[in-house]
């Protein structure tokens, strides 16, 4: 089965779980390499200043199962790495 060029690729966002296409030619989210995930745009950009720990536990989690440490920052949300 051949599959054709513009079969949109589709991941779920790790914090809100919805659907979001990842190419070919549309990205509307983006893979955090240093975390193993990927996350849409919306929740990228509507977390500029951190992700509230409290509202996603499954991310706190995550990060512990694979030995990560979490940096939180000055309003006590989990930094995004860079």
């Amino acid at each position: 089965m051949k599959v054709m060029a513009d079969t949109p690729i589709m991941y779920e966002c790790f914090l809100c779980k919805r659907p979001f296409q990842f190419g070919p030619r549309i990205y509307n989210g983006r893979r955090i390499p240093q975390w193993d995930m990927m996350v849409c745009d919306r929740c990228y950009t509507g977390n500029w200043d951190g992700i509230v720990h409290e509202k996603h536990r499954d991310l706190i989690f995550h990060l512990k199962s694979r030995g990560m440490e979490m940096k939180l920052n000055a309003k006590g949300r989990i930094d995004w790495p860079r």
